[in-house]
Protein backbone atom coordinates (compact mmCIF):
# COMPACT_ATOMS: atom_id res chain seq x y z
CA UNK A 1 0.00 0.00 0.00
CA UNK A 2 3.09 2.34 1.01
CA UNK A 3 4.62 2.03 -2.69
CA UNK A 4 1.27 2.47 -3.98
CA UNK A 5 0.80 5.58 -2.34
CA UNK A 6 4.71 6.89 -3.39
CA UNK A 7 3.42 5.72 -6.72
CA UNK A 8 0.02 8.00 -6.89
CA UNK A 9 2.26 10.66 -5.22
CA UNK A 10 5.28 10.99 -7.55
CA UNK A 11 2.58 10.46 -10.36
CA UNK A 12 1.09 13.49 -8.78
CA UNK A 13 3.90 15.53 -8.43
CA UNK A 14 5.28 14.79 -12.07
CA UNK A 15 2.19 15.96 -13.73
CA UNK A 16 1.66 19.16 -11.75
CA UNK A 17 5.19 19.82 -12.41
CA UNK A 18 4.48 19.29 -16.05
CA UNK A 19 1.50 21.58 -16.17
CA UNK A 20 3.82 24.33 -14.26
CA UNK A 21 6.08 23.73 -16.62
CA UNK A 22 3.94 23.74 -19.86
CA UNK A 23 2.57 27.56 -18.78
CA UNK A 24 5.98 28.49 -17.91
CA UNK A 25 6.95 27.75 -21.75
CA UNK A 26 3.49 29.30 -23.40
CA UNK A 27 4.05 32.60 -20.70
CA UNK A 28 7.49 33.11 -22.51
CA UNK A 29 6.34 31.71 -26.29
CA UNK A 30 3.56 34.46 -25.56
CA UNK A 31 5.53 36.98 -24.48
CA UNK A 32 8.04 36.42 -27.25
CA UNK A 33 5.34 36.20 -29.74
CA UNK A 34 3.96 39.53 -28.82
CA UNK A 35 7.29 41.17 -28.41
CA UNK A 36 7.58 40.39 -32.56
CA UNK A 37 4.18 41.41 -32.76
CA UNK A 38 5.42 44.95 -31.45
CA UNK A 39 3.37 44.13 -28.23
CA UNK A 40 5.90 45.11 -25.75
CA UNK A 41 5.69 49.18 -26.89
CA UNK A 42 3.63 51.47 -25.09
CA UNK A 43 0.74 52.87 -27.05
CA UNK A 44 1.22 56.67 -27.44
CA UNK A 45 -2.26 58.33 -25.63
CA UNK A 46 -4.01 60.64 -28.63
CA UNK A 47 -5.94 62.19 -26.48
CA UNK A 48 -3.66 65.00 -26.13
CA UNK A 49 -3.76 65.66 -29.89
CA UNK A 50 -5.59 68.49 -31.26
CA UNK A 51 -7.56 68.29 -34.18
CA UNK A 52 -11.03 70.36 -35.46
CA UNK A 53 -13.99 68.93 -35.82
CA UNK A 54 -17.65 70.27 -36.86
CA UNK A 55 -18.06 72.42 -39.59
CA UNK A 56 -15.13 73.02 -41.73
CA UNK A 57 -14.26 75.57 -44.98
CA UNK A 58 -11.13 74.86 -46.68
CA UNK A 59 -10.61 77.68 -49.04
CA UNK A 60 -8.82 78.93 -52.31
CA UNK A 61 -7.64 75.68 -52.47
CA UNK A 62 -6.70 73.58 -55.53
CA UNK A 63 -8.62 69.86 -55.82
CA UNK A 64 -7.96 66.82 -57.60
CA UNK A 65 -10.63 66.35 -60.34
CA UNK A 66 -13.77 63.76 -59.73
CA UNK A 67 -11.79 61.68 -62.22
CA UNK A 68 -8.44 62.26 -61.18
CA UNK A 69 -6.76 63.61 -64.25
CA UNK A 70 -6.57 67.71 -63.57
CA UNK A 71 -6.34 69.93 -60.17
CA UNK A 72 -9.09 72.48 -60.51
CA UNK A 73 -8.49 75.62 -59.07
CA UNK A 74 -10.04 78.34 -56.38
CA UNK A 75 -11.80 75.71 -55.10
CA UNK A 76 -14.15 75.86 -51.62
CA UNK A 77 -14.39 72.56 -49.91
CA UNK A 78 -17.34 72.24 -46.76
CA UNK A 79 -17.30 69.67 -44.59
CA UNK A 80 -19.95 68.58 -41.84
CA UNK A 81 -18.78 66.29 -39.31
CA UNK A 82 -17.83 63.07 -41.24
CA UNK A 83 -19.06 63.98 -44.80
CA UNK A 84 -17.94 66.57 -47.33
CA UNK A 85 -21.27 68.61 -47.66
CA UNK A 86 -20.54 70.85 -50.98
CA UNK A 87 -18.05 72.03 -52.96
CA UNK A 88 -17.51 74.67 -56.11
CA UNK A 89 -15.25 77.79 -57.26
CA UNK A 90 -18.36 80.35 -56.31
CA UNK A 91 -20.43 78.63 -53.10
CA UNK A 92 -21.30 80.75 -49.89
CA UNK A 93 -20.37 79.80 -46.88
CA UNK A 94 -22.39 79.74 -43.88
CA UNK A 95 -21.46 81.68 -40.60
CA UNK A 96 -20.87 79.42 -38.37
CA UNK A 97 -18.03 77.35 -40.14
CA UNK A 98 -14.43 77.12 -39.51
CA UNK A 99 -12.06 78.61 -42.10
CA UNK A 100 -9.21 77.21 -43.10
CA UNK A 101 -7.12 78.96 -45.78
CA UNK A 102 -5.96 76.31 -48.52
CA UNK A 103 -4.25 79.29 -50.60
CA UNK A 104 -1.39 77.99 -52.65
CA UNK A 105 -2.02 74.30 -51.84
CA UNK A 106 -3.78 71.28 -53.30
CA UNK A 107 -6.67 68.93 -51.85
CA UNK A 108 -6.50 64.80 -52.90
CA UNK A 109 -8.41 62.13 -51.37
CA UNK A 110 -6.78 60.62 -48.03
CA UNK A 111 -4.37 57.76 -49.26
CA UNK A 112 -4.94 54.50 -48.70
CA UNK A 113 -2.61 51.46 -48.72
CA UNK A 114 -4.30 48.22 -49.66
CA UNK A 115 -1.69 46.08 -47.99
CA UNK A 116 -0.31 46.22 -44.40
CA UNK A 117 0.35 43.99 -41.61
CA UNK A 118 -0.38 46.14 -38.15
CA UNK A 119 -0.41 43.02 -35.67
CA UNK A 120 -0.30 44.54 -32.07
CA UNK A 121 1.94 47.60 -32.96
CA UNK A 122 -0.72 50.53 -32.44
CA UNK A 123 1.14 53.25 -33.00
CA UNK A 124 1.51 52.55 -36.40
CA UNK A 125 -2.00 53.91 -36.74
CA UNK A 126 -0.63 57.33 -36.21
CA UNK A 127 2.72 56.33 -38.46
CA UNK A 128 -0.32 56.28 -41.93
CA UNK A 129 -2.35 59.16 -40.26
CA UNK A 130 0.76 61.65 -40.47
CA UNK A 131 1.39 60.37 -43.77
CA UNK A 132 -1.67 61.42 -45.14
CA UNK A 133 -3.07 57.60 -44.77
CA UNK A 134 -6.78 57.52 -44.14
CA UNK A 135 -7.69 53.68 -44.49
CA UNK A 136 -5.38 50.80 -44.62
CA UNK A 137 -6.30 47.68 -45.44
CA UNK A 138 -5.11 44.81 -42.60
CA UNK A 139 -4.16 41.50 -44.36
CA UNK A 140 -3.95 39.06 -41.80
CA UNK A 141 -6.14 40.51 -39.03
CA UNK A 142 -6.95 39.63 -35.29
CA UNK A 143 -9.35 40.51 -32.99
CA UNK A 144 -6.60 43.31 -31.82
CA UNK A 145 -7.50 44.84 -34.74
CA UNK A 146 -11.35 45.36 -34.31
CA UNK A 147 -10.90 46.86 -30.82
CA UNK A 148 -8.73 49.53 -33.20
CA UNK A 149 -11.33 49.88 -35.73
CA UNK A 150 -13.38 50.71 -32.78
CA UNK A 151 -11.38 53.23 -30.86
CA UNK A 152 -11.06 55.19 -34.12
CA UNK A 153 -14.67 55.37 -34.62
CA UNK A 154 -15.56 56.08 -31.27
CA UNK A 155 -12.89 58.58 -31.42
CA UNK A 156 -10.75 57.43 -28.51
CA UNK A 157 -7.52 56.90 -30.71
CA UNK A 158 -6.88 58.84 -33.17
CA UNK A 159 -5.46 56.91 -36.29
CA UNK A 160 -6.88 55.58 -40.41
CA UNK A 161 -9.72 53.49 -40.68
CA UNK A 162 -9.30 49.58 -40.88
CA UNK A 163 -10.34 47.39 -43.64
CA UNK A 164 -9.72 44.14 -42.52
CA UNK A 165 -9.28 40.24 -43.59
CA UNK A 166 -9.41 36.46 -42.28
CA UNK A 167 -6.25 35.51 -41.01
CA UNK A 168 -4.23 33.46 -42.89
CA UNK A 169 -5.79 30.19 -44.66
CA UNK A 170 -3.21 27.94 -44.88
CA UNK A 171 -2.29 23.87 -44.73
CA UNK A 172 1.27 23.65 -43.09
CA UNK A 173 2.15 20.86 -41.29
CA UNK A 174 4.73 20.08 -38.25
CA UNK A 175 5.76 21.10 -34.86
CA UNK A 176 6.58 25.05 -35.88
CA UNK A 177 2.91 25.30 -37.82
CA UNK A 178 1.47 24.36 -35.25
CA UNK A 179 2.89 26.16 -32.60
CA UNK A 180 2.38 29.24 -35.12
CA UNK A 181 -1.47 28.52 -35.48
CA UNK A 182 -1.54 28.31 -31.19
CA UNK A 183 0.07 31.19 -30.41
CA UNK A 184 0.54 34.12 -33.03
CA UNK A 185 -3.29 33.40 -34.49
CA UNK A 186 -2.80 35.42 -37.37
CA UNK A 187 -1.98 32.06 -39.11
CA UNK A 188 -4.42 28.90 -39.20
CA UNK A 189 -3.95 25.84 -40.64
CA UNK A 190 -6.60 23.59 -41.85
CA UNK A 191 -6.61 19.68 -42.59
CA UNK A 192 -9.23 18.93 -44.65
CA UNK A 193 -11.90 20.66 -47.20
CA UNK A 194 -14.95 20.31 -44.18
CA UNK A 195 -12.82 22.31 -41.88
CA UNK A 196 -11.86 25.34 -44.64
CA UNK A 197 -15.49 25.56 -45.16
CA UNK A 198 -16.47 25.96 -41.23
CA UNK A 199 -13.40 28.22 -41.57
CA UNK A 200 -14.83 30.79 -43.86
CA UNK A 201 -18.41 30.98 -42.03
CA UNK A 202 -16.85 31.81 -38.98
CA UNK A 203 -14.62 34.29 -40.76
CA UNK A 204 -17.54 35.63 -41.94
CA UNK A 205 -19.55 35.73 -38.70
CA UNK A 206 -16.90 37.36 -36.90
CA UNK A 207 -16.93 40.37 -39.35
CA UNK A 208 -13.83 39.84 -41.42
CA UNK A 209 -14.38 41.28 -44.67
CA UNK A 210 -12.44 38.97 -46.82
CA UNK A 211 -10.81 35.44 -46.70
CA UNK A 212 -6.95 35.89 -46.97
CA UNK A 213 -5.26 32.88 -48.41
CA UNK A 214 -1.94 31.77 -47.65
CA UNK A 215 0.81 30.53 -50.29
CA UNK A 216 0.99 27.77 -48.47
CA UNK A 217 -2.66 26.42 -48.66
CA UNK A 218 -1.49 22.93 -50.18
CA UNK A 219 -4.13 21.19 -51.53
CA UNK A 220 -5.90 22.60 -54.51
CA UNK A 221 -9.15 20.49 -53.19
CA UNK A 222 -9.28 22.90 -50.43
CA UNK A 223 -8.26 25.94 -52.33
CA UNK A 224 -11.35 25.41 -54.60
CA UNK A 225 -13.33 24.16 -51.92
CA UNK A 226 -12.63 27.67 -49.75
CA UNK A 227 -13.46 29.58 -52.61
CA UNK A 228 -16.73 28.07 -53.04
CA UNK A 229 -17.82 28.45 -50.23
CA UNK A 230 -16.65 32.50 -49.73
CA UNK A 231 -19.13 32.72 -53.01
CA UNK A 232 -22.14 30.92 -50.99
CA UNK A 233 -21.50 33.48 -48.08
CA UNK A 234 -20.61 36.36 -50.26
CA UNK A 235 -17.30 37.02 -49.26
CA UNK A 236 -14.18 37.88 -51.45
CA UNK A 237 -10.95 35.73 -51.16
CA UNK A 238 -7.77 37.62 -51.69
CA UNK A 239 -3.92 37.05 -51.36
CA UNK A 240 -1.60 34.89 -51.70
CA UNK A 241 -1.52 31.84 -55.25
CA UNK A 242 -0.86 29.11 -53.08
CA UNK A 243 2.13 27.07 -54.27
CA UNK A 244 0.85 24.16 -56.54
CA UNK A 245 -1.93 26.98 -57.91
CA UNK A 246 -0.54 28.45 -61.38
CA UNK A 247 -2.15 31.63 -63.16
CA UNK A 248 -4.09 29.34 -65.30
CA UNK A 249 -5.56 27.98 -62.45
CA UNK A 250 -6.35 31.46 -60.77
CA UNK A 251 -8.37 32.91 -63.74
CA UNK A 252 -11.47 31.58 -63.12
CA UNK A 253 -10.82 29.82 -59.49
CA UNK A 254 -13.36 32.92 -58.22
CA UNK A 255 -10.44 34.43 -56.52
CA UNK A 256 -10.87 38.23 -56.52
CA UNK A 257 -7.63 39.45 -55.61
CA UNK A 258 -4.16 38.86 -55.62
CA UNK A 259 -1.57 40.04 -53.28
CA UNK A 260 1.18 40.92 -54.67
CA UNK A 261 2.46 41.69 -58.55
CA UNK A 262 5.38 39.75 -57.85
CA UNK A 263 3.09 36.62 -56.64
CA UNK A 264 3.32 36.49 -61.08
CA UNK A 265 6.56 36.53 -61.67
CA UNK A 266 7.11 34.00 -58.63
CA UNK A 267 4.57 31.63 -60.31
CA UNK A 268 5.97 31.59 -63.64
CA UNK A 269 9.18 31.24 -62.51
CA UNK A 270 7.65 28.28 -60.22
CA UNK A 271 6.26 27.05 -63.49
CA UNK A 272 9.44 27.40 -65.83
CA UNK A 273 10.95 25.01 -63.33
CA UNK A 274 13.28 27.54 -61.29
CA UNK A 275 15.54 30.52 -62.00
CA UNK A 276 18.87 31.22 -61.39
CA UNK A 277 22.13 32.85 -63.04
CA UNK A 278 22.33 29.81 -65.69
CA UNK A 279 18.92 30.13 -67.04
CA UNK A 280 17.82 33.85 -66.64
CA UNK A 281 18.24 35.00 -70.54
CA UNK A 282 16.13 32.51 -71.54
CA UNK A 283 13.32 33.01 -68.51
CA UNK A 284 13.40 36.34 -69.88
CA UNK A 285 12.55 35.88 -73.31
CA UNK A 286 10.18 33.01 -71.86
CA UNK A 287 8.54 35.52 -69.73
CA UNK A 288 7.90 38.25 -72.16
CA UNK A 289 6.39 35.78 -74.65
CA UNK A 290 3.35 35.84 -71.86
CA UNK A 291 2.90 38.97 -69.96
CA UNK A 292 0.43 40.26 -72.41
CA UNK A 293 -1.86 36.91 -72.13
CA UNK A 294 -1.38 37.02 -68.25
CA UNK A 295 -2.98 40.76 -67.93
CA UNK A 296 -5.37 40.23 -70.64
CA UNK A 297 -6.71 37.59 -68.90
CA UNK A 298 -6.47 39.51 -65.37
CA UNK A 299 -8.29 41.71 -66.54
CA UNK A 300 -11.18 39.47 -68.42
CA UNK A 301 -11.43 37.54 -65.08
CA UNK A 302 -11.87 40.98 -62.77
CA UNK A 303 -9.32 40.06 -61.09
CA UNK A 304 -7.83 43.20 -58.93
CA UNK A 305 -3.79 43.04 -57.80
CA UNK A 306 -2.17 44.93 -55.20
CA UNK A 307 1.31 46.19 -56.64
CA UNK A 308 3.91 45.81 -53.28
CA UNK A 309 6.70 46.79 -55.94
CA UNK A 310 8.82 48.67 -53.62
CA UNK A 311 9.92 45.90 -51.50
CA UNK A 312 10.70 43.63 -54.48
CA UNK A 313 12.61 46.25 -56.11
CA UNK A 314 15.08 46.25 -52.75
CA UNK A 315 15.18 42.67 -51.46
CA UNK A 316 18.68 42.57 -53.09
CA UNK A 317 19.45 45.51 -50.83
CA UNK A 318 18.92 43.86 -47.81
CA UNK A 319 21.12 40.48 -49.46
CA UNK A 320 24.11 42.22 -49.75
CA UNK A 321 24.20 45.69 -47.86
CA UNK A 322 21.67 45.65 -45.34
CA UNK A 323 23.82 47.68 -43.17
CA UNK A 324 23.19 50.33 -45.75
CA UNK A 325 19.88 49.77 -46.60
CA UNK A 326 18.88 50.30 -43.63
CA UNK A 327 20.25 53.63 -43.45
CA UNK A 328 17.95 54.56 -46.47
CA UNK A 329 14.30 53.71 -44.37
CA UNK A 330 12.77 55.01 -41.80
CA UNK A 331 14.16 52.76 -38.99
CA UNK A 332 13.52 54.90 -35.58
CA UNK A 333 9.81 54.79 -36.54
CA UNK A 334 9.70 51.18 -36.76
CA UNK A 335 8.26 48.79 -33.86
CA UNK A 336 10.97 47.66 -32.10
CA UNK A 337 9.94 44.21 -31.97
CA UNK A 338 10.26 43.41 -35.68
CA UNK A 339 13.63 45.31 -36.10
CA UNK A 340 15.28 43.10 -33.20
CA UNK A 341 13.45 39.63 -33.32
CA UNK A 342 13.40 37.09 -30.69
CA UNK A 343 13.66 33.60 -30.27
CA UNK A 344 11.57 32.40 -32.51
CA UNK A 345 11.39 34.87 -35.96
CA UNK A 346 14.10 37.22 -37.28
CA UNK A 347 14.40 40.63 -37.50
CA UNK A 348 15.52 43.34 -39.71
CA UNK A 349 19.13 43.92 -38.11
CA UNK A 350 22.23 42.17 -39.22
CA UNK A 351 22.94 39.35 -37.17
CA UNK A 352 18.78 39.04 -36.32
CA UNK A 353 17.88 36.49 -38.95
CA UNK A 354 16.83 38.92 -41.54
CA UNK A 355 14.92 36.54 -44.40
CA UNK A 356 16.28 38.74 -47.28
CA UNK A 357 20.05 38.61 -45.98
CA UNK A 358 22.70 36.17 -46.33
CA UNK A 359 25.72 36.77 -44.40
CA UNK A 360 27.63 33.84 -46.06
CA UNK A 361 27.01 35.54 -49.65
CA UNK A 362 31.01 37.69 -49.58
CA UNK A 363 32.57 35.96 -52.42
CA UNK A 364 32.46 37.61 -55.82
CA UNK A 365 31.00 34.79 -57.79
CA UNK A 366 28.37 34.00 -55.16
CA UNK A 367 27.46 37.73 -55.46
CA UNK A 368 27.49 38.05 -58.92
CA UNK A 369 25.67 35.01 -59.61
CA UNK A 370 22.62 36.04 -56.97
CA UNK A 371 22.79 39.76 -58.50
CA UNK A 372 21.66 37.76 -62.02
CA UNK A 373 18.74 36.53 -60.17
CA UNK A 374 17.79 39.38 -58.21
CA UNK A 375 17.89 41.66 -61.63
CA UNK A 376 16.20 38.99 -63.76
CA UNK A 377 13.21 39.16 -61.12
CA UNK A 378 13.17 42.79 -60.57
CA UNK A 379 13.26 42.86 -64.88
CA UNK A 380 10.28 40.12 -64.81
CA UNK A 381 8.16 42.58 -62.22
CA UNK A 382 8.94 45.54 -64.26
CA UNK A 383 7.63 43.57 -67.32
CA UNK A 384 4.29 42.38 -65.76
CA UNK A 385 3.62 45.86 -64.19
CA UNK A 386 3.67 47.54 -67.56
CA UNK A 387 1.71 45.22 -69.31
CA UNK A 388 -0.74 45.30 -66.15
CA UNK A 389 -0.65 48.51 -67.01
CA UNK A 390 -1.07 48.97 -70.88
CA UNK A 391 -4.70 46.39 -70.20
CA UNK A 392 -6.23 48.70 -67.80
CA UNK A 393 -6.25 45.61 -64.68
CA UNK A 394 -7.02 46.91 -61.78
CA UNK A 395 -4.03 48.04 -59.31
CA UNK A 396 -4.11 48.86 -56.00
CA UNK A 397 -0.95 50.35 -54.21
CA UNK A 398 -0.05 48.11 -50.85
CA UNK A 399 2.96 47.59 -49.36
CA UNK A 400 3.09 44.95 -47.02
CA UNK A 401 4.35 46.91 -44.30
CA UNK A 402 5.73 45.13 -41.45
CA UNK A 403 4.99 41.75 -43.44
CA UNK A 404 8.17 42.24 -44.94
CA UNK A 405 11.73 43.13 -43.52
CA UNK A 406 12.24 47.00 -44.49
CA UNK A 407 8.69 48.54 -44.98
CA UNK A 408 8.15 51.27 -42.92
CA UNK A 409 4.88 51.81 -41.96
CA UNK A 410 2.68 55.09 -43.40
CA UNK A 411 6.26 56.17 -45.04
CA UNK A 412 6.71 53.19 -47.65
CA UNK A 413 3.53 53.85 -49.21
CA UNK A 414 4.94 57.25 -50.42
CA UNK A 415 7.86 54.91 -51.96
CA UNK A 416 5.54 52.13 -53.70
CA UNK A 417 3.79 55.74 -55.26
CA UNK A 418 6.96 56.25 -56.73
CA UNK A 419 8.22 52.59 -57.76
CA UNK A 420 5.05 53.04 -59.75
CA UNK A 421 5.46 56.34 -61.47
CA UNK A 422 9.17 55.62 -62.72
CA UNK A 423 7.57 51.70 -64.14
CA UNK A 424 5.30 53.41 -66.30
CA UNK A 425 2.04 54.74 -64.45
CA UNK A 426 0.88 58.45 -65.15
CA UNK A 427 0.51 60.31 -61.78
CA UNK A 428 -3.20 60.87 -62.51
CA UNK A 429 -3.07 56.46 -62.76
CA UNK A 430 -0.80 56.21 -59.72
CA UNK A 431 -2.87 58.80 -57.33
CA UNK A 432 -6.30 56.52 -58.24
CA UNK A 433 -4.40 53.30 -57.17
CA UNK A 434 -3.95 54.84 -53.79
CA UNK A 435 -7.27 56.43 -53.73
CA UNK A 436 -10.29 55.74 -55.76
CA UNK A 437 -9.43 52.53 -56.81
CA UNK A 438 -8.78 51.16 -53.37
CA UNK A 439 -12.06 52.56 -52.03
CA UNK A 440 -14.09 51.06 -54.69
CA UNK A 441 -12.31 47.89 -53.74
CA UNK A 442 -12.45 47.67 -50.18
CA UNK A 443 -16.24 48.78 -50.68
CA UNK A 444 -15.87 52.39 -48.54
CA UNK A 445 -17.29 56.08 -49.22
CA UNK A 446 -14.25 57.48 -50.06
CA UNK A 447 -11.68 57.98 -52.65
CA UNK A 448 -12.95 60.94 -53.95
CA UNK A 449 -13.87 64.58 -53.45
CA UNK A 450 -17.57 64.75 -54.00
CA UNK A 451 -20.39 65.92 -51.87
CA UNK A 452 -21.84 62.92 -49.80
CA UNK A 453 -17.98 61.17 -49.86
CA UNK A 454 -16.81 60.76 -46.52
CA UNK A 455 -14.58 63.23 -45.60
CA UNK A 456 -11.27 61.51 -45.94
CA UNK A 457 -8.49 64.15 -47.47
CA UNK A 458 -4.74 65.68 -47.57
CA UNK A 459 -3.59 68.69 -47.79
CA UNK A 460 -0.41 69.07 -49.97
CA UNK A 461 1.53 71.94 -50.49
CA UNK A 462 2.78 70.85 -54.13
CA UNK A 463 1.33 69.32 -56.33
CA UNK A 464 1.11 65.94 -56.99
CA UNK A 465 0.10 65.46 -60.91
CA UNK A 466 3.46 67.11 -61.77
CA UNK A 467 5.58 64.81 -59.75
CA UNK A 468 4.09 61.83 -57.60
CA UNK A 469 6.83 63.03 -54.93
CA UNK A 470 4.49 65.40 -53.71
CA UNK A 471 2.21 63.34 -51.85
CA UNK A 472 5.13 63.78 -49.26
CA UNK A 473 4.34 67.33 -48.71
CA UNK A 474 1.73 67.28 -46.52
CA UNK A 475 0.19 70.19 -44.43
CA UNK A 476 -2.98 68.89 -42.67
CA UNK A 477 -4.71 65.58 -42.73
CA UNK A 478 -8.65 64.88 -42.52
CA UNK A 479 -9.29 61.94 -41.55
CA UNK A 480 -12.97 61.20 -40.99
CA UNK A 481 -14.21 64.62 -40.74
CA UNK A 482 -10.81 65.60 -38.17
CA UNK A 483 -9.28 68.32 -39.46
CA UNK A 484 -5.33 67.09 -38.11
CA UNK A 485 -2.34 70.26 -38.78
CA UNK A 486 1.07 69.77 -39.85
CA UNK A 487 2.05 70.33 -36.04
CA UNK A 488 0.04 67.82 -35.08
CA UNK A 489 1.15 65.35 -37.43
CA UNK A 490 4.71 66.16 -36.07
CA UNK A 491 4.18 65.37 -32.38
CA UNK A 492 2.14 62.10 -33.86
CA UNK A 493 5.99 60.97 -35.23
CA UNK A 494 7.51 62.10 -31.96
CA UNK A 495 5.63 60.41 -29.90
CA UNK A 496 6.18 57.56 -31.46
CA UNK A 497 9.85 57.45 -32.16
CA UNK A 498 10.20 58.06 -28.10
CA UNK A 499 8.10 55.35 -27.06
CA UNK A 500 10.24 53.24 -29.52
CA UNK A 501 12.90 54.35 -27.59
CA UNK A 502 11.94 53.45 -24.36
CA UNK A 503 11.23 49.97 -25.80
CA UNK A 504 14.54 49.54 -27.35
CA UNK A 505 16.83 46.75 -26.57
CA UNK A 506 19.70 47.06 -29.12
CA UNK A 507 20.96 50.25 -30.08
CA UNK A 508 20.23 51.69 -33.73
CA UNK A 509 21.97 54.60 -33.88
CA UNK A 510 24.87 53.47 -36.08
CA UNK A 511 21.73 52.29 -38.97
CA UNK A 512 19.97 55.70 -38.72
CA UNK A 513 20.98 57.86 -41.67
Amino acid sequence: MLLKSLIKKSLIALLTLAIIGGIIVSYIMLSEVDKTLGGHVEVVDTSPFSFTYGKLAITDIAILSEDGRTMLPNHTVLIKNTKIEALGDSIAIPNDYEIIDGHGKYLIPGLIDSHVHLKKSKNDLLLYLANGITHVGEMTGMKEHFKYAKDIEDGTFLGPRIYIASPKVSSQKGLKATFRSWFERRHQNFTSEKEIREAVRNYKKKGYKAIKLSSHLYEKEMYLALIDEAKKENVPVIGHLPIYIYMEDLYASGQSQLSHIGSITQSEMNEYGGVDHTNADKFLTYFRTKADSIAIKLKQHNITVSSTLWIYEHIDDQDFELAEFLKTIELEYQNPGWVEGTKFSGGWLPGTGNSYNNPNNNDPESKRQSAIFWDTRTEALHEITRALIQYDVTITAGTDANGANGVVPGFSLHDELESLSKVGMSNAQVLRSTTQTTAEWMGINSGKIKAGYDADLVIIDKNPLDNISNTRTIDAVIANGKYVNRTTLDSMLQKVKEANNRSREVNIDEFLD
